[in-house]
């Protein structure tokens, strides 16, 4: 698997300025480059547009005529107004309810060629139009040099809010290692269950213990029914109170899914493992019950596998995805298929062998990533065996702590 480039995203705050507030001018270039947006998505809805190429056709020569701004942003304005443009139109094919959409939130977005950026001294400079420009001074600590060092990322995209800048650095070229050793992953809604395998070594078992991001989402989820029972005669206040609910259970998710794909990925470098994954798509099924749908639904796999997806991707990691049709119900022993074997979360088979059910599912990804990658078979000979029993007992908890057994 061979990148063409990853992007990461940076976020800066400004320096020097009360409560980090913008400049007055780039608060006018904001309301601007919403006016702009929203004139560009009246065009495109009126005529059925939504690629970039064809809304700046159709509005280019209006927008300088209307607007005395610096003409690299209507490239910009187009590109927002185009995705906010798809997303309508994806609502509408699925038959949903929706109103005309429109731009609320102030915001800029810059292409690299817009903006000028200092790596030394963190000073950026914004231009409105021919002859005016502003200067921002940045907040740069040493997680900021990190980016702003290297020469070897190349600057992208910039996006102005009101309380913060974010700007895209891409690596490009980037070759993943060849691995030599593999680490396959059981994904559940508790845990983060796998197996490191080595050939010159005895296998890991692996547990990241994520019980507690479902029990987050049920306190937030009581949370937000008890505000809408209670502001149920202010429609304004209920929608205001239940989104900082709910932007309060993102964060603190996302925060926990960042530093299991952290600890994953940091591990994966150090060993030049071979990351395997879960395509767990479609999960959800019509025929299921509604709570069951709903746990699905809240269960944030995806989202653990994007960023773990992108953070291996940043560091040359390779990952690959296999079908997880019977990893849980097959011994990878004997391949006998045992589909009511599982008793007190143990996986045990008529062969003998016994295993928790979780990293019995991780060596049965394992095989299957031998099985379907020429990379990963080359990398590890080795099968799992009757000797790997004892190991397979008590996985080591990788937050938790250490157990007497080798670890990792």
């Amino acid at each position: 698997m061979v990148s063409n480039g990853v992007v990461r995203g940076v976020v800066f705050y400004i320096k020097d300025h009360a409560h980090n507030q913008l400049p007055e001018e780039v608060f006018w270039l904001m309301k601007e480059f919403r006016l702009m947006v929203n004139k560009t998505i009246r065009t495109g809805n009126r005529c059925g547009l939504t690629s970039r190429n064809a809304l700046c056709k159709a509005v280019y020569k209006g927008l300088r005529e209307e607007h005395d701004l610096y003409s690299q942003y209507i490239p910009s304005v187009c590109e927002v107004a185009g995705a906010i443009l798809k997303n309508y139109r994806k609502r509408l094919r699925k038959g949903m309810k929706t109103k005309a959409p429109y731009a609320t939130r102030l915001n800029l977005k810059c292409e690299n060629q817009t903006y000028q950026l200092d790596r030394k001294t963190g000073v950026i400079r914004l231009p409105i139009r021919a002859g005016k420009h502003v200067m921002l001074e940045l907040e740069v600590s040493d997680y900021h040099r990190r980016y702003l060092g290297d020469e070897k990322l190349a600057l992208g995209a910039m996006t102005i809010t009101p309380k913060k800048i974010v700007i895209a650095f891409r690596k490009t070229d980037i070759k993943p290692f060849v691995p030599e050793t593999v680490i396959s992953l059981d994904t559940n809604e508790r845990s983060l269950d796998g197996v490191l395998v080595a050939n010159d070594d005895e296998p890991v078992a692996i547990r990241l213990d994520t019980s507690d991001m479902p029990v987050l989402q049920e306190r937030h989820h009581e949370r937000r029914r008890r505000l809408q029972k209670k502001k149920a005669h202010d429609r304004r206040m209920k929608k205001r109170l239940c989104g900082r609910e709910g932007k309060r259970e993102h964060d603190r998710i996302e925060d926990r899914l960042y530093k299991v794909a952290k600890r994953i990925v940091s591990i994966a470098k150090a060993r030049k493992s071979a990351i395997v994954l879960e395509d767990l798509t479609g999960l959800r099924h019509k025929g299921w019950s509604k709570t069951l749908n709903r746990r699905l639904s809240s269960w944030p796999r995806r989202r653990l596998h994007e960023i773990i997806l992108h953070m291996a991707r940043w560091e040359g990691v390779p990952v690959i995805f296999v079908d997880p049709w019977n990893t849980s119900n097959d011994c990878p022993i004997c391949r006998r298929h045992n589909a009511n074997s599982r008793m007190d979360s143990m996986f045990r088979c008529e062969c003998g062998w016994e295993c928790d059910e979780h990293l019995n599912a991780s060596l049965n990804i394992f095989l299957k990533a031998v099985a379907s990658s020429e990379a990963v078979a080359r990398a590890v000979q080795g099968r799992p065996d009757a000797s790997w029993h004892d190991l397979m007992m008590s996985p080591y908890d990788l937050f938790g702590g250490a157990r007497t057994e080798q670890s990792i």
